[in-house]
């Protein structure tokens, strides 16, 4: 009798931990790959640091690690999600425009990854690691362009926001395709690779950051224009107020890169073709001249955008009806278009 009753209370034991599994399934949200785009950023940044300290670069490969872990661990859980609970998959995405928008952290974490493999693998082991990096930036390419199409299509089509409640998330789409740019330059900058393999990525990179850089822009202005007519945001969007950031600070990384990929010391991919007006030598030296000016504009308007967001943290998480006391995953939104800032700088 008593071994019938130990069996069925471990039964249920084991019931209950099946649906306890089940429902953190369920109910895993696209947010958690805020946390693998914004330490695989910083990982980038700590590598490329001008004033390098005692064990920096060890950090920025721990860092780089741990975001393969975590991007790798976070998309095997929403996978399994999809499997398991297509009906609700479908339905959060189609009514939920952040769960849908942060979809696109994928290809943007996708992208700093391989900016790594690039800047520390080909370094290390040589450039068969460059042409690694190059076949899997080919991949997030295709990525990126699924998801800076596919993704605003889809909250046209079921979940319009309307210009008077439109979150900053709708920025992360533009964001993966900017970030897209900026891993091509990246790639052909430190992969070194030849070219001939370079040229196709650069253009590339060029018309990636041609959509994602114009599509930010015109919903900046949307957002503004939320803020003109009094769409003031509210505690529950504070943290997604610094994504505004994010495309401008990619977007001046990627042309200064696209620009000094084509026309730097060892890197003169354009010179070595010399072919019609465009893809010249001294194209690619207006390329790389416009792109830093270019890069430096944007970065100004980025930092105008930071100290917004900071003037918003300080009045809505400190003294508006006693502030932020809660933890959200949100949060994490702040530390890629933070740091993305920074190394828009260093470049």
């Amino acid at each position: 009798m008593e071994d019938a009753n130990a069996n069925g209370h471990s039964e249920q034991g084991r019931q209950k931990q099946q649906s306890f599994l089940m429902k953190s399934i369920e109910e895993w949200t696209t947010l958690t790959f805020l946390i693998s785009q914004g330490s695989g950023i910083l990982a980038t940044v700590l590598f490329q640091l001008n004033w390098q300290f005692r064990g920096s670069e060890i950090i920025a490969t721990v860092l780089w690690v741990y975001t393969i872990l975590t991007f790798s661990t976070f998309s095997l859980i929403y996978l399994a999600k999809i499997c398991l609970f297509p009906k609700t998959v479908r339905s959060q995405l189609t009514s939920n425009i952040m769960e849908l928008c942060c979809l696109s952290s994928v290809s943007t974490t996708f992208g700093v990854i391989i900016n790594m493999v690039a800047l520390v693998c080909a370094k290390a082991w040589g450039p068969s690691w460059g042409m690694v990096a190059y076949v899997l930036n080919w991949i997030n390419i295709l990525v990126a362009f699924v998801v800076v199409i596919g993704i605003p299509y889809v909250y046209f089509r079921h979940c319009p926001p309307g210009t008077d409640s439109m979150p900053p998330g709708v920025l992360l789409p533009p964001v993966s395709a900017i970030t897209a740019s900026a891993t091509c330059g990246i790639v052909c900058f430190a992969g070194k690779l030849s070219a001939r393999a370079q040229l196709p990525m650069i253009i590339t990179g060029y018309v990636l950051l041609g959509i994602g850089y114009a599509d930010a822009a015109a919903l900046i202005f949307v957002y503004l224009s939320r803020l003109i007519n009094g769409g003031f945001p509210n505690k529950a969007q504070l943290w997604m107020n610094y994504l505004l950031v994010g495309p401008l600070g990619q977007a001046s990384v990627a042309m200064q890169v696209l620009g000094q990929a084509g026309s730097a010391p060892g890197h003169q991919t354009f010179a070595s073709y010399n072919k019609g007006t465009f893809i010249t030598a001294n194209a690619a030296q207006v390329l790389g001249t416009v792109g830093t000016l270019m890069g430096l504009l944007t970065w100004s308007y980025g930092a105008w955008w930071l100290l917004f967001s900071i003037a918003l943290t300080i009045h809505l998480g400190i003294f508006a009806d006693g502030g932020i006391r809660e933890y959200s995953l949100s949060a994490w939104s702040t530390s890629f278009p933070w740091v993305g800032l920074f190394l828009s700088r260093i470049s």
